[in-house]
């Protein structure tokens, strides 16, 4: 039964570390978040696209292909606000948080 607590206690911590990890939006080298955690005016390269067939086809026609580079322009809260390739982009959150990008 003490092992049993050991362990769950130990779960317990490396959940919370992670969520302190995301939620402080600290930015270790190589680590990849959803868009929405970036913050206003951090330049982000883009990783992966983790939505549906066709979001993924529609985001691409906009010029969010992998490995592109963008800023976050506007993020209070709504809809964010994205500077990509000499463009002006306005996401959804929904949307925006099925983009997972890395810091530059």
């Amino acid at each position: 039964m003490a092992t049993w607590r050991r362990l769950m206690a130990s779960i317990t911590c490396r959940l919370l570390v992670d969520y302190l990890l995301i939620a402080t939006k600290m930015s270790l080298e190589n680590t990849v978040y959803p868009l929405t955690m970036a913050r206003r005016g951090q330049p982000v390269r883009l990783a992966k696209i983790t939505a549906g067939r066709k979001l993924t086809h529609r985001l691409s026609e906009l010029g969010l292909t992998p490995g592109v580079a963008f800023e976050v322009l506007h993020d209070h809260g709504g809809p964010l606000l994205l500077a990509v390739r000499d463009s002006r982009l306005a996401l959804g959150r929904d949307m925006a948080s099925q983009i997972l990008v890395e810091s530059i």
